[in-house]
């Protein structure tokens, strides 16, 4: 019979397992319509394992680490995604991991704190570009990028509104990307438009 504590784990452990799973789909999914770029997730690590997925992006196999960002404001999100890519970097030279095949850090952004509704990509995309330094982000990881497929703007079942993205390294790519001809108006998803009205 397994204890409170192991159920808690369990339960944490799949938990993570699925939203690893969703992410990744949306990444393979929506990348590809942003950047122009082919992807096709190969397999899933083990538990524990780095990076957390494989895959083919422009024919070449490439590692995916995924990473929860949370922040409620431009500095804050700059000053996690350093954090993550500093430990993470220093993990991976330590264990060889960066010898064996380009690795993509993949954040995505999540609210700040639970019941803490934190900014869309698209609500702090310029101060993000104005704040950080280039610099910051060098050595260890091929490509760092943050995305954005949270419902705070668009349902998650609207094509027509594909996940935001924002990249800090490497160079030739930093910046805001967003899906469709650039002219996309961005609306806010209705539950929201709702419980303001009501």
């Amino acid at each position: 019979m397994m204890g409170r504590k192991s159920t808690d784990a369990y339960e944490y452990a799949l938990g993570l397992r699925e939203v690893e799973t969703y992410i990744s789909d949306v990444f393979e999914a929506e990348f590809s319509i942003v950047t122009g770029r082919t992807v096709e997730i190969l397999l899933s690590a083990g538990t524990g394992e780095s990076p957390d997925r494989v895959a083919l992006i422009d024919g070449v196999e490439t590692g995916v680490e995924l990473t929860a960002i949370h922040g409620g404001s431009a500095h804050e999100i700059i000053a996690e995604v350093l954090r993550i890519a500093h430990r993470k970097r220093e993990s991976y030279s330590r264990r060889g991991i960066f010898e064996t095949r380009p690795i993509i850090l993949l954040g995505h952004l999540d609210w700040p704190a639970r019941d803490v509704e934190g900014p869309a990509l698209y609500d702090v995309y310029e101060e993000l570009a104005k704040l950080f330094d280039p610099d910051d982000f060098g050595d260890g990881f091929s490509e760092i990028w943050l995305m954005d497929c949270s419902s705070k703007y668009t349902s998650r079942r609207d094509p027509r509104m594909p996940a935001d993205f924002f990249c800090f390294a490497p160079t030739e790519n930093i910046g805001f990307w967003e899906g469709g001809d650039g002219g996309r108006k961005r609306r806010p998803y209705w539950g929201l438009i709702r419980d303001f009205l009501t």
